[in-house]
């Protein structure tokens, strides 16, 4: 078996690690190697073991070693591993029916890609199609909020400005993206707001500001999280996305929410759109659609979306993937999606998600450098402030994140922090006793930084 130096080695030469620094990962002795997975717990090269404490990437839902999917993956790639031109497999028809009966509303009509960037092009692509049908050519802008990420292609990535995912040497700049203000209950004053309340009303406004200063006529979509998962989870107060519906049909413009990361039981509840009680026009799903066993996306699409692409063959959808509803993909969801069901794991996901959040606020009362405990169900995050009364955060200089990663994963955590956001996001298996473990680990680590960085 050959050894996983010369495979570190290897990776050093001829792999790109994502977002990662190939100096950084030589002076480490290459990429951390993954031997195995189980639960919620991962075993590297060396034989660490770490609880994944943000699920991969916000997608292993059912956690690690779930032989049924992958026999299930096996069974029907033996039988067609692939669809064809025009034609389609039973398990892809039967993940879109199953889908329009989870997702709330008149969500019918369903568009696979490969993953959540595709999902999210898809559904812009949609929007500005179903424009085109009603006669309303010029409606081609898309208005998205600041903080949020919708994904890595060249289209998406200008649709999020995530503080850490810089984009300045990708030009040029789409000029039909919009930005308005993500809404953040914690720091509400940052949009001149002088409550939480007033925070939901002033950023739903900036939308319809956006709107009228470039036209009612040119814009296609509004698209957002329902919980923006690179602000650590923030939950927006409860008048914004009611608002925002609205002020999308007074416009003629379509609502997207990117539920790539909030769909399949995350949040508590199924989606984000059900925690918020708002419908979009189009939703994008993925990572736990199949838990991470197989790369699959979708858009799913209103009945009012669906029907505009009825009628003669110059009213289709154009627009495909060789990949569209792949067999393996589709019949990995449908477990994935049956397990989430039998488990009960959505609503393991909310009782676990008030543990956790009761144990976070017991920590932010005990730490120096915890500002804002945020989220909902088992999509979590601390802000680390250098002053909890003036919420100043940390210079870059202080290496605040990279210290808390690396004290948790002495400790058998994996998160990769932020310069300021702590993400919790673990597989929806979790337990009570391994919550409990989760924040013991959490208080020594922050107890240890603490000491270094408030010197």
């Amino acid at each position: 078996m050959e050894s996983f130096d010369n495979l570190n080695e290897q990776a050093l030469n001829h792999l790109f690690v994502g977002m990662s620094n190939t100096n950084d990962l030589s002076m480490e002795g290459g990429p951390t190697i993954l031997k195995e997975g189980k639960g919620i717990y991962v075993w590297d090269q060396e034989g660490n073991k770490y609880l994944d404490g943000i699920s991969g990437m916000y997608f292993r839902n059912i956690g690690y070693g779930r032989e049924q999917v992958a026999k299930e993956i096996y069974k029907q790639l033996s039988k067609v591993s692939m669809n064809m031109y025009s034609a389609v497999t039973e398990s892809t028809i039967r993940l879109s029916k199953k889908l329009s009966d989870l997702t709330p509303g008149n969500l019918t009509k369903t568009f696979f890609s490969s993953g959540g960037s595709e999902a999210n092009e898809t559904s812009l692509k949609m929007s500005q199609a179903f424009h085109n049908r009603q006669g309303n050519k010029g409606k081609y802008k898309v208005i998205s909020r600041k903080g949020s990420y919708h994904g890595g292609t060249f289209g998406t990535m200008w649709l999020g400005s995530h503080p850490f995912l810089p984009r300045d040497e990708y030009q040029p700049v789409p000029l039909n993206v919009l930005h308005a203000p993500n809404p953040n209950p914690y720091r509400y004053e940052e949009i001149g707001a002088n409550s939480e309340e007033e925070c939901g009303e002033k950023a739903a406004r900036a939308i319809e500001d956006l709107i009228l200063f470039h036209n009612p006529d040119s814009i296609s979509a509004v698209i957002g999280e329902p919980v923006a998962q690179p602000l650590g989870g923030v939950v927006p107060p409860l008048n914004y996305w009611p608002l925002v519906k609205d002020i999308c049909e007074k416009y003629d413009v379509l609502l997207i929410f990117d539920e790539i990361i909030t769909g399949f039981g995350r949040l508590g509840e199924w989606f984000g759109a059900d925690l918020v009680n708002v419908t979009p026009d189009i939703m994008s799903v993925a990572k736990g659609m199949t838990s991470g066993y197989f790369p699959l996306g979708a858009s799913i699409a209103s009945l009012k979306i669906a029907k505009a692409f009825d009628g003669d063959k110059e009213n289709s959808f154009k627009h495909m993937f060789t990949y569209s509803g792949h067999p393996g993909g589709t019949s990995a969801a449908l477990k994935n999606i049956e397990i989430l069901e039998n488990e009960k794991l959505v609503f393991n996901a909310k009782i676990r998600g008030e543990q956790l959040k009761k144990g976070l606020n017991e920590l932010k009362n005990k730490s120096k450098i915890i500002g804002d405990v945020r989220g909902v169900g088992l999509l979590q995050g601390l802000e680390f402030v250098k002053d909890k009364k003036s919420k100043e955060s940390f210079p870059l200089e202080a290496k605040l994140g990279k210290k808390i990663t690396e004290g948790l994963k002495k400790r058998g955590v994996w998160i990769k922090v932020s310069d300021y956001i702590l993400p919790i996001a673990p597989p929806l298996i979790i337990s009570s006793s391994e919550i409990s473990d989760f924040l013991l680990i959490l208080e020594e680590t922050l107890k240890e930084v603490e000491k270094e960085v408030l010197l």
